[in-house]
């Protein structure tokens, strides 16, 4: 799922950091009043203890910032975690199904 998609409680990781950057949507909120920019609408993004990238937001900029583990992303950086046969991986790898059923043609 893209950052549009994205919803309050998703289980995200980073584009550019992987699985060792997991954590949990806790809100939103648009950086411009009255824009609809996708790269405007953050996410408050609350790290998971025991990852890699725990206290990510330690280095952030204190707009951005609440605490070391809880802090503000753009959504377009997101990826929601999906699981499967108990191993979590980013939804951006599995290419979604038409839903058409296929037919032989003679």
């Amino acid at each position: 799922m893209l950052g549009d998609d994205l919803e309050i409680g998703d289980l995200v990781t980073h584009v550019l950091y992987g699985r060792g950057w997991i954590g949990i949507i806790v809100d939103f909120k648009q950086g411009t009043l009255g824009t609809e920019n996708k790269r405007d609408r953050k996410a408050l993004v609350q790290l998971q203890p025991g990852t890699e990238h725990a206290n990510f937001f330690k280095r952030s900029i204190t707009c951005e910032r609440v605490n070391d583990s809880l802090g503000y992303v753009s959504v377009n950086w997101l990826f929601v975690v999906k699981e499967k046969n108990a191993n979590t991986r980013p939804s951006r790898n599995k290419t979604p199904q038409s839903g058409r059923k296929s037919k032989k043609i003679s």
